[in-house]
């Protein structure tokens, strides 16, 4: 911080009316005359130090030469001690400036860390993929002042990069949706299996989005049709490639040197959470889903029909559970071995799910029993799906794992039975719901198996199970 002119003036006058008083050049106290003129130089005040230092040159010439005695011996030595000041005020200014500048640098690089700390602990602390991404858009878009920004990561197969988020101005054109892993390769940069070959630190500047557009057709430059400048970090650990971040600049030449370093340095720093949260949401995703045939498990189910309770009592909406049993199953596993049992089980969840609306919930209740949720949806609704269901089952020729090995191959069928009820028509609670459809499958098995059967459509008669 500069130090107050005010200051710095009446500091220098009184220094200098007390050497005056006291000799002048021959005054005990003439070392005081620096004091000033360093004050003012480490204070910042450099044009201040230099006139200081010209006033007081000029009074120690004054009383050492024009007052003294001996003019032919002083002059050589009082020139000498005058021009001390200017020296002085000169060398002090410079070295409060490279001092002040050595300051900035440090302070700026204290920031960045703490700033990438703060980041890191932010990241590590989010608890989902979303919140994940967002933040890593958020601090992109911070230590880049950047326009446009994205994270593109590897899809299931690992052989596209799907966005996962983005953030762009209004009215701009959106992002590009996925792009081949392939295609993900510009001049000498490719992205291969673990990470990014390129002509930047693993990474890819392109300064002239357009310009570079016309001579190269690639889809790295279609990612973001507004930008004409951006910059592609790999996002990878050592052994694993995530996908990319994608910064983008309105103009061109839109990163320097500073802002490149510190989104390498930032990208690296967020793989780690990112990777993190990812496993997690695998993880999470085992917990909810039948490892034999994709679909949800019994937990899933369980919650999911919890919560359709809960929406249609407050809506005043309906809803139909579908419950499937594979008919004549043990004598199947006891035919063709267990093996080919699961095999069954994967291909009709298959068929299950081709045989349903987007909005309905098929699971795996346990064994060979499968269920359905289907929302807003009536009787005569449910049993148009139900039937689908069936007709769909009994129609499609299941194939063996022995078939794969250069045994039999021919394949064999399957059918099933289906009970479904109505919520609120046929129960007021999630657990007498699935009990009135489990009365309706147990009607159907009764009834010659390969059948649909509706909670109303049994007889008085029998009793519920």
């Amino acid at each position: 911080m500069k130090s107050s002119i005010d200051q710095i003036l009446v500091f220098a006058i009184v220094i200098a009316a007390v050497d005056l008083l006291t000799g002048g050049v021959a005054s005990p106290l003439y070392c005081l005359l620096f004091f000033p003129v360093l004050f003012a130089a480490q204070g910042g005040r450099a044009v201040e130090a230099t006139a200081i230092s010209v006033v007081y040159a000029a009074i120690v010439i004054y009383t050492g030469v024009f007052t003294s005695g001996h003019h032919h011996v002083a002059t050589f030595i009082v020139i000498g001690m005058a021009a001390a000041f200017p020296a002085t005020a000169g060398f002090s200014s410079v070295l409060h400036n490279r001092l002040e500048t050595k300051y900035d640098s440090l302070t700026s690089t204290n920031t960045e860390l703490t700033s990438l700390l703060d980041i890191s602990q932010m990241m590590n602390s989010a608890f989902d993929v979303d919140m994940t991404l967002n933040l890593v858009l958020l601090h992109a878009q911070t230590l880049s002042g950047c326009e446009y920004s994205a994270v593109y990561l590897r899809s299931s197969d690992n052989n596209v990069l799907e966005i996962r988020a983005s953030s762009t101005p209004g009215n701009s054109e959106p992002f590009t949706r996925s792009i081949s892993l392939s295609d993900a390769r510009l001049k000498d940069w490719s992205v291969s299996e673990t990470g990014y070959v390129g002509n930047r630190v693993n990474g890819l500047y392109v300064d002239d989005s357009p310009g570079l557009a016309n001579q190269l057709r690639s889809p790295m430059l279609e990612i973001c049709p507004n930008a004409q400048s951006f910059v592609c970090l790999p996002l990878s650990s050592v052994d694993f490639f995530l996908g990319f971040l994608y910064v983008g600049y309105v103009n061109e030449c839109g990163a320097d040197e500073e802002k490149l370093a510190r989104l390498e340095d930032f990208a690296s720093r967020a793989v780690f959470p990112l990777h993190r949260v990812l496993l997690q949401q695998d993880f999470q995703s085992l917990a909810f889903v039948d490892s034999k045939t994709g679909l949800d498990n019994f937990r899933q189910f369980d919650a999911n029909l919890s919560d359709e309770v809960v929406r249609a009592d407050r809506y005043s909406h309906r809803f139909s559970l579908i419950v499937l049993d594979i008919d004549h199953f043990k004598k199947f596993n006891d035919t063709y071995g267990h093996p080919a049992g699961d095999a069954l089980l994967s291909q009709l969840s298959v068929v299950l799910r081709n045989s349903l609306r987007g909005v309905d919930k098929p699971a795996r209740y346990g064994g060979e029993e499968f269920t359905v949720i289907c929302p807003e949806t009536g009787k005569e609704e449910a049993r148009i799906i139900a039937d689908r269901i069936r007709e769909n089952i009994e129609q499609t020729p299941f194939a063996l794992p022995s078939a794969l090995e250069g045994g039999d191959d021919t394949p064999v069928c399957a059918t099933v039975s289906i009970g479904f009820a109505t919520y609120p028509i046929d129960a007021r609670t999630s657990g007498d719901l699935l009990k009135a459809a489990d009365s309706a499958l147990y009607e159907a098995k009764a009834s010659g198996r390969n059948v649909v059967r509706c909670k109303s459509d049994i007889p008085s008669t029998l009793p519920s199970v």
